[in-house]
């Protein structure tokens, strides 16, 4: 009996042809600009739910929160974005389907925060200083990013 791959039955029309999936570049980068009262930090993704980065091994969460620091951080120098004491900040994730989530737990922004503060945006992530609102869910299929606005408090 002689067998033949899976490639080669493909190529002799035993096996229909894969059907490819299209491949989605993404036109989102890192940006930051000064706006009114502050600043808007844009993100070229979503970051992991807590479901995914709570089973990550620790040395993964750890190269994934220094990686996210290591961009906030060059960040700030190159766009000489201030540094916040006191702090109102809103996130807001598009998403790239409108699958149905639960922002309030599952999408808590600690690497987030914690790459604001380690990467020179914000003083401290304390409550008593920064403020942060509900996260908000959008939807942009073309899009996926994540943006966020840091305002001051008085």
């Amino acid at each position: 009996m002689t067998r033949i791959s899976t490639a080669e039955a493909r190529a002799m029309g035993l096996l229909p042809d894969k059907k490819l999936k299209p491949v989605r570049i993404s036109s989102v980068k890192w940006d930051a600009r000064l706006i009114p009262g502050g600043v808007w930090i844009q993100i070229p993704f979503v970051p992991p739910t807590l479901n995914v980065w709570k089973d990550w091994h620790w040395a993964k969460q750890g190269r994934y929160k220094k990686d996210l620091i290591a961009a906030v951080r060059g960040m700030v120098i190159a766009m000489r974005l201030p540094r916040y004491q006191r702090a109102t900040v809103q996130i807001i994730y598009y998403h790239g389907t409108r699958r149905r989530r639960d922002p309030v737990d599952n999408y808590a922004p600690k690497f987030l925060m914690d790459a604001l503060v380690k990467g020179g945006v914000l003083t401290d992530d304390n409550g008593d200083l920064v403020k942060v609102p509900t996260v908000g869910m959008e939807f942009d299929a073309v899009r996926p990013r994540t943006e966020v606005f840091i305002w001051e408090r008085i």
